[in-house]
C-alpha cells in the first residue's frame, strides 16, 4: 500500500515530497509509515521560510524531534541504512528543487546541504541511543547473516532489506584479519567468516547497484581473495548462496585473478561446473595433457594470451616452431586443435573441469544458531 496521508502544503514542500513519494513506497510496509513521518519532519525543516542558516540555529524542541524519529526506529529494531538513505533522498531533492527558484544563492543551497547533514547526525544520535539495552539487542552480524543465508527469516521481518547481494569470498587471509575487515564494512552490511572465507550481506535494489557495493567491499578484503556475488529477494538469500559460492568455485577453476565475479562473468564455466556428468566428460578429455607438464603449461599459456600464438611463445620464452609442436600434440591427444578459436574455448572449459575436480574446495559452512 502506498504512503497516502497529510503532504507538505507549501509549493517547494509537495515538490520535495512528491519526488520522494516513490522511495518510502519501496520499503516494507511495517517501514514507511514511521518513515513518512520522518519525511515529513525532514521536509518541514528543510524547506520552511526560516531554514536559511538553520545548521547553527536549531532549538532543543527540534533536536529532540529528530533524535525521537531515530530512537522510536531503533526500538523496532529496524536497519539505519534504509533511514539515512532515505534522508540523503529527501536532502537530495531539497537542494534540487531549492536550486530551480529563481535567485537561489549559493550560500542558501550551502546551508541546506549543512542542515541535512545536521538532521542526519541528530537522527544517528537518536538511534544509538537505544542500542546498550539489553532488551532490544540486535542479532549480531555473524547470527542474522547466517539466519538469512539459511533461509530462516520472514521476508516481512523489517529488520531486512527487501533485497541482498550475496557476495561468498575465498581467500588465503587468517579468520583473525578477515574479521578485522568485516567490522569495516558499515552498519547495514551483514557478513559472516568461516575457515576458508566467508559471505558478505548488501542491501541492494538491483543487481547493478548491488555488484558495485559488493565490488568496493571487496577492495577491503585481503590480497588474493575471490567473491562470486548474487543478487536476490530476501526470501531468495540461501538460493543467492548458493550461486555465489558456484560462482567464485569457477572463477578459481578457471584460474581467474583475484576480484568479484557474477555467474555472467563465468557462465560457461559455471554451467559446466554446477552438471557433474558433463564435467567429468570434459576432465577426462583433457586428462592426457594434465599429465605432461610442458604440454599443460603451453595450454595455460594459450588461453592466458587468449590465442594469440606469438605472444604465448613469448610468454614461455620459446621459439614459435616449437609451440606449433606442442599444440600438435596437444590436438592429438585431445582431437581438439588449440588453434581453433572455439576449440580453445572447448579446452578451456574442459581445464577448468579438471581442475575443479583435482582441487575440490573446501565448504564455506555457516556459523552455528546459538545452543547449537
Amino acid at each position: 500500500m502506498s504512503v497516502q496521508g497529510k503532504t507538505p502544503v507549501n509549493g517547494l514542500h509537495a515538490t520535495v515530497w512528491c519526488r520522494v513519494l516513490r522511495e518510502l513506497d519501496r520499503l516494507p510496509a511495517a517501514q514507511r509509515a514511521k518513515a513518512a513521518d520522518m519525511v515529513r519532519l525532514s521536509i518541514g525543516l528543510l524547506c520552511s521560510d526560516g531554514a536559511r542558516g538553520m545548521g547553527d540555529e536549531w532549538d532543543a524542541r527540534k533536536v529532540a524531534a529528530v533524535r525521537t524519529m531515530g530512537h522510536s526506529w531503533a526500538i523496532e529494531q529496524w536497519p539505519l541504512d534504509q533511514l539515512l538513505e532515505l534522508q540523503g533522498k529527501v536532502c537530495e531533492e531539497a537542494v534540487a528543487a531549492r536550486a530551480e527558484v529563481p535567485g537561489a544563492s549559493t550560500e542558501r543551497l550551502r546551508a541546506l546541504a549543512e542542515a541535512s547533514n545536521r538532521f542526519m547526525r541528530e537522527l544517528l544520535h537518536g538511534f544509538q541511543e537505544v542500542q546498550p539495552a539489553g532488551s532490544h539487542r540486535r542479532p549480531s552480524h555473524d547470527e542474522a547473516a547466517a539466519a538469512l543465508l539459511r533461509g530462516e527469516v520472514d521476508a516481512a521481518d523489517g529488520r531486512f532489506a527487501r533485497a541482498y547481494a550475496v557476495m561468498a569470498f575465498r581467500t588465503v587471509a587468517s579468520p583473525a584479519a578477515r574479521r578485522t575487515v568485516m567490522g569495516k564494512l558499515g552498519a547495514d552490511v551483514l557478513s559472516a567468516v568461516c575457515a576458508q572465507g566467508g559471505y558478505v550481506l548488501v542491501p541492494a535494489e538491483d543487481e547493478n547497484a548491488g555488484f558495485e557495493r559488493c565490488t568496493g567491499l571487496h577492495a577491503l578484503l585481503p590480497e588474493h581473495s575471490w567473491a562470486g556475488v548474487s543478487w536476490q529477494q530476501v526470501d531468495r538469500v540461501p538460493a543467492g548462496r548458493i550461486e555465489a559460492v558456484d560462482v567464485v568455485a569457477a572463477a578459481l577453476a578457471a584460474r581467474r585473478r583475484p576480484g568479484c565475479y557474477l555467474l555472467g562473468d563465468v557462465p560457461v564455466e559455471y554451467a559446466v561446473l554446477t552438471h557433474p556428468s558433463v564435467a567429468g566428460l570434459l576432465a577426462a578429455k583433457i586428462e592426457p595433457v594434465t599429465r605432461i607438464p610442458v604440454l599443460l603449461a603451453t595450454l595455460r599459456a594459450l588461453l592466458a594470451a587468449d590465442g594469440n600464438r606469438s605472444r604465448a611463445a613469448t610468454d614461455l620464452m620459446i621459439h614459435r616452431s616449437t609451440l606449433d609442436y606442442r599444440l600438435r600434440r596437444i590436438e592429438q591427444l585431445t582431437g581438439h586443435d588449440p588453434t581453433s578459436a572455439r576449440r580453445l574455448q572447448v579446452l578451456g572449459t574442459a581445464l577448468t573441469a579438471y581442475e575443479a575436480a583435482a582441487r575440490p574446495l573446501p565448504p564455506l559452512p555457516l556459523p552455528l544458531p546459538d545452543g547449537d
